[in-house]
């Protein structure tokens, strides 16, 4: 079951996310209520998965703060026609990455409680 204090960031990092969208001036009901849901979970997720996010190798942190700073920003440039909608992209392909990298963070944890709980121990035989 999801802990309280999982959720209730979660929820924060979404309600921040969304209210960034909306002080940037702009407003759409369906894209804010997608920022607030990407960021929400992937805020849960990261939260939720921190310690095995923390343990990974130094190779894998590089590569989790690049493709989280770096990637929208480079890959969504300023020269594509997208006019004030870019700025929202950036911040909701960020947010879908950290989704990701919480996601599969989360299926390598559950992985490891499934194999610690079918390991059987020289006493059960």
């Amino acid at each position: 079951m999801a802990e309280f204090k999982h959720v209730s960031i979660g929820v924060l990092v979404g309600i921040l996310a969304g209210g960034s969208y909306y002080a940037d001036g702009q407003w759409d009901p369906q894209l804010m209520f997608c920022l607030i849901l990407t960021w929400g979970v992937a805020g849960w997720l990261l939260v939720r998965n921190r310690r095995a996010l923390s343990n990974m190798p130094a190779l894998h942190q590089i590569l989790f703060v690049g493709l989280v700073s770096f990637v929208p920003l480079y890959s969504i440039h300023p020269e594509l026609p997208l006019g004030s909608l870019r700025t929202v992209l950036v911040l909701h392909a960020t947010g879908l990455i950290a989704a990701g990298i919480g996601f599969g963070a989360e299926i390598g944890a559950s992985s490891r409680r499934e194999q610690r709980t079918t390991a059987t121990s020289p006493l059960d035989e």
